[in-house]
């Protein structure tokens, strides 16, 4: 089947999967048309998660709403001093509007979550001062909403958290919201690890629109790391890609849902298609070496994976560099490469330092790697 540029979607489809049997006989991609990203408008890019292609495009933001938009990008990106910037900007030109005061809580959230203690209480602070300012502003704004469940449900007492009020605005926001409400409770129970029901609330969401992405994409994950299931990750994969078949994300989900069976042809399959669509998006080969590196299969195909992730810059929202080079270098060791595992390792930890993880293995393998040497040189190991 053809699937026009913009974002169609197939409701009979969405439909029927939500009525059959959790089992698929085969899920059946669809087809874009060449250059079916390129027609997307700016907003579009941005919703859809192609953040390299948005912030070329908002290069010179014109108006606050530019600025709004470009802030989403440079966020998604992790380049939060300059989504600060943009964010304070759109704001101070329009202070009345509520998605500007939840753009600049967000990306305070962001920044707290790497500050030194007093730097974060103030991040904290304005995040919430601004979700605050959002709520009095738009009292329908779900973001809004999101955002004030997501910090009584995080920040501690001493700053006003309080997990009961959070449950309280998810229960709220179900009832006046039911699709987008639903899938943030299930976000939330997901969070407080109930996950029996996250899984009855995100059934509840797709219940009430079998086409929202945020719960369909959030089911396949959980039937791929919360509850493994394999046929029903798959099941829920495929229809996130025909909810939203533009998203690089979509496709690697049923990329990884593939691993799950050891179906290999199928999920290289997936990710080619992918990328002859979305070339800016290698998400799917990421999920390829990750699920290799966890599955002990194809270790040595998937270190090529994993280099093919790492050849371009990484789209936004999408799995860090550090990570990709920490998995690359766990696929090296396992093949017993170990003087090109260490550089990984290396640069990992240089782009996060906080991956103590990593510093450990990179401590347990230069130990290995200088056993090994002197060995090789018949000279006496340490013991």
């Amino acid at each position: 089947m053809r699937i026009l540029p913009k974002r169609i979607v197939m409701v009979w489809l969405a439909m029927t999967c939500l009525t059959a049997s959790p089992v698929l006989a085969e899920c059946r991609v669809p087809e874009l048309l060449p250059g079916a990203i390129s027609h997307l408008s700016t907003p579009e890019l941005v919703d859809t998660g192609h953040y390299l292609r948005a912030e070329k495009a908002l290069e010179a933001p014109q108006t606050p709403r530019d600025q709004w938009l470009l802030s989403k990008t440079k966020a998604a990106l992790g380049k939060l001093d300059e989504a600060i910037t943009l964010a304070e900007a759109a704001l101070t030109a329009e202070p009345n509007n509520a998605a500007y005061h939840v753009q600049v809580a967000a990306v305070s959230g962001r920044l707290a979550e790497k500050a030194n203690f007093l730097k974060k209480l103030g991040y904290v602070r304005r995040a919430k001062q601004e979700l605050d300012a959002a709520a009095a502003l738009d009292t329908k704004n779900t973001e809004a909403q999101w955002g004030l469940m997501m910090y009584f449900f995080a920040a501690p007492p001493l700053v006003g958290g309080d997990k009961a009020k959070a449950l309280q605005i998810g229960e709220q926001l179900a009832t006046e919201v039911p699709d987008l409400g639903r899938y943030y409770q299930g976000r939330l129970a997901a969070e407080l690890k109930e996950l029996d029901k996250a899984e009855a609330f995100y059934k509840q969401s797709v219940g009430e629109n079998p086409l929202l992405f945020d719960t369909i994409s959030a089911l396949a994950m959980h039937y791929m790391r919360a509850k493994a299931d394999q046929p029903r990750a798959e099941r829920w994969a495929c229809q996130a890609v025909h909810s939203d078949p533009v998203r690089g994300e979509a496709w690697a989900l049923l990329a990884r849902a593939y691993t799950m069976c050891g179906c290999w042809d199928k999920a290289l399959d997936v990710a080619q298609k992918a990328e002859a669509a979305d070339p800016d998006n290698l998400a799917p080969w990421f999920a390829l070496g990750e699920a290799a590196l966890e599955r002990g299969e194809q270790t040595e195909p998937a270190v090529d994976w994993l280099k093919k992730y790492l050849s371009r810059p990484i789209e936004g929202n999408q799995p860090a560099e550090a990570l990709a080079r920490v998995h690359l270098a766990g696929l090296l060791a396992k093949s017993g490469k170990l003087s090109a595992a260490i550089p990984e390792l290396q640069a990992a930890i240089e782009l996060d330092s906080s991956l103590d993880t990593a510093k450990a293995e990179l401590k347990k393998l230069t130990a290995e790697l200088k056993k090994t040497e002197l060995k090789k040189n018949g000279e006496p190991q340490p013991k």
